[in-house]
């Protein structure tokens, strides 16, 4: 099975072919103008692995917590490499695919940061159910995140002031939203038959 994964959530955008989990080929940048740079380096990465559009079986997509214009701008780029198919979109959120790395533990807090005071976040108890489940996540102000992660035992996130807010007892990981960590996840949610979620959830 080939997957393209396509990471335009936030700034650090991203893209990257995997052949089940293996990856073939992956790009990860801090972006000025994303619009503007994915396409040409879509272009450069079909090209280096030598794969036609139609080789691919699914397009994977980050829907969000994120931005608009960039949630929305995955969802296009997916939809329109899929050629209108839209049974070869498989959308997820990045938030449980950060989570999703660190399926051998338990009890993880997941968080992104987003308008103003505010973050997305999602408390896993079993990251490794989420090959098999949707997890939910929510928003919050930053000062609440420590009540909601009251139970967390691992806290991973892209900001590590907001990781220095926690107790030394909890365990923080600087984590990123990332192309391969979403398509090992969809692959594994495609084995198991769990429908994609390719309803965007953006910064509002």
């Amino acid at each position: 099975m080939y997957l393209f994964s396509i990471e335009c959530s936030t700034q650090r955008a991203g893209i990257a072919v995997l052949e089940n989990q293996k990856v073939l080929a992956k790009n990860i940048w801090v972006s000025k103008d994303t619009s503007a740079e994915v396409l040409p380096e879509i272009d450069k990465m079909l090209k280096k692995t030598g794969l036609e559009v139609s080789q691919f079986d699914y397009f994977v997509v980050s829907t969000g917590p994120g931005s608009w214009t960039g949630v929305r701008l995955g969802l296009a780029l997916a939809y329109g490499l899929a050629i209108a198919d839209k049974n070869k979109v498989f959308g997820l959120s990045s938030l449980e695919a950060m989570a999703y790395q660190m399926k051998d533990e338990n009890n993880v807090g997941v968080f992104l940061p987003s308008v103003r005071n505010s973050v997305h976040f999602g408390f896993f108890r079993k990251p490794s159910s989420l090959g098999k489940k949707h997890g939910r996540f929510s928003s919050c102000t930053i000062e609440q995140l420590s009540e909601k992660f009251r139970n967390a035992k691992i806290i991973a996130g892209p900001d590590r002031s907001i990781c220095s807010l926690f107790d030394l007892k909890k365990k923080c990981v600087e984590t990123f939203p990332d192309p391969v960590l979403n398509a090992m996840l969809a692959f594994e949610r495609i084995q198991n038959g769990v429908k994609p979620r390719n309803q965007p959830y953006y910064e509002k």
